[in-house]
């Protein structure tokens, strides 16, 4: 599905990556398709699959790697975030950003200017301060298997995440604070704004983004005719292409753009490895994004969660007392900083609301196929190639997981109470 850039990767000292290396070694993914995780879940019968709870089914040793992988994962995604808010507090209360504000006055007239490269350096300082958990991050999916990136591409596309964020916090910190000075309703452009530029990167994405950063091609003549049987059933129309991958080592089904842009992209990986029966339900699944607006609807979140953030961050920066060399052009840093603590408070309910979300599009899919077997060796394939827990702990529900736990859509496709505690 849609979604987030949500963050990852980062640098660890020697003697920590061998203690990973050491305990990934009985766990890595192959690279190749099919391999012999998907034999074993082809090999689980329809009864089976029906009747065992989600732990039953998914590969044991795998299952005691995601425990050990989540343990390193979650540490490092909160340590990302809190790096940011730090170095963007210290950044403001050093005095650092009334220095950079003061040069940067020295050197380029326009007070616009001043505030779009102060704004670039508030992105820069961000991005720095979050580049070792990052890095970490990184390190981690890629000895557990989980990314094919060497390092140097995965440097390059930092350095160009680097150079878009400086970009756009630039503009936003020009537009915003020249709203500021002309209108006290400064905030109900600015929400709107926040809304538009959501609902339109949405909308564009699939026809201007996806395809320069993806390659996508043509569905194969079988999977066509499933894609084509399922959208009359369901009457919905949206286009189903396939991305290629370099490595498919994982599968992948996601739903890009909304209304007349909508377009579901297959990953070559799933058409490889799976039969037409599960093919069919992770295209009903996510024919019910599609069908119940989900996307859309996760856009004017994501868009209303960073207006009440921001609204939050400004009223308690207002609450922090000025100094001498503060001004509205400095405190922004201040601002940064609240706002990303801020959503370590969002971030749990945007999760929730997409897990909620998951379970609704697996209800779709089952009741368009008729198919809860295919539904469930889907599940079971993902958990067990993506090294997922059946039943993450509270924290990881809380913070990492953006669909329903495995155990809890098997449960729910079957008709029975989770097995997770």
């Amino acid at each position: 599905m849609l979604v987030r850039s949500r963050v990852r990767a980062a640098f660890f000292p020697g003697a920590a990556a061998l203690c990973i290396l050491a305990s990934t070694l009985v766990a890595g993914a192959a690279l190749l398709r099919p391999n012999g995780i998907d034999h074993r879940v082809d090999a689980l019968s329809d009864a089976m699959l029906l009747a065992r709870p989600a732990a039953a089914l998914v590969d044991a040793a795998r299952q005691a790697a995601a425990v050990r992988l989540e343990h390193w994962l979650l540490p490092g995604l909160l340590v990302s975030i809190l790096a940011q808010v730090a170095g963007l507090a210290y950044f403001w209360r050093s005095g650092a950003a009334a220095r950079v504000r003061d040069r940067l006055r020295r050197i380029v007239r326009a007070e616009f200017a001043v505030r779009l490269l102060f704004g670039a350096a508030l992105g820069l300082v961000a991005r720095i301060s979050g580049l070792i958990p990052e890095f970490y991050l990184y390190r981690i999916e890629r000895l557990w298997g989980l990314s094919d990136q060497l390092a140097h591409a995965w440097g390059a596309q930092w350095l160009l995440n680097t150079v878009v964020t400086m970009a756009a916090t630039g503009i936003v910190v020009a537009i915003v604070l020249w709203l500021v000075d002309r209108t006290h309703q400064w905030y109900i452009y600015t929400a709107f704004a926040i809304v538009a530029v959501s609902v339109g990167l949405l909308y564009v994405n699939p026809l201007v983004i996806a395809p320069r950063a993806e390659r996508f091609q043509s569905l194969p003549a079988a999977t066509a005719r499933i894609a084509a049987a399922l959208e009359a059933r369901a009457h919905v129309h949206a286009p189903v292409v396939m991305q290629v991958r370099e490595h498919p080592h994982q599968d992948a089904a996601y739903v890009l753009g909304f209304g007349p842009s909508t377009r579901i992209a297959v990953g070559d990986a799933l058409i490889a490895v799976s039969g037409a029966r599960e093919i069919g339900f992770d295209i009903a699944n996510e024919l019910g994004y599609v069908a119940m607006h989900l996307a859309w609807r996760v856009a004017l979140a994501d868009a209303f969660f960073l207006i009440i953030g921001a609204a939050v961050a400004v009223t308690i920066a207002d609450r922090i007392g000025f100094r001498r060399d503060d001004d509205a052009v400095s405190r922004l840093a201040l601002v940064g900083a609240l706002l990303g603590a801020v959503y370590l408070v969002v971030l749990p309910i945007d999760n929730a609301m997409l897990q909620r979300m998951s379970l609704s599009a697996d209800r779709y899919a089952v009741a368009l196929t008729g198919d809860r077997a295919a539904a469930v060796r889907s599940i079971v394939r993902d958990t067990d190639q993506r090294m997922r827990e059946v039943c993450p702990d509270v924290l990881a529900r809380l913070f990492m997981e953006d669909t329903a736990s495995p155990a809890e859509r098997i449960a729910a496709i079957n008709g029975v109470p989770s097995s997770c505690p």
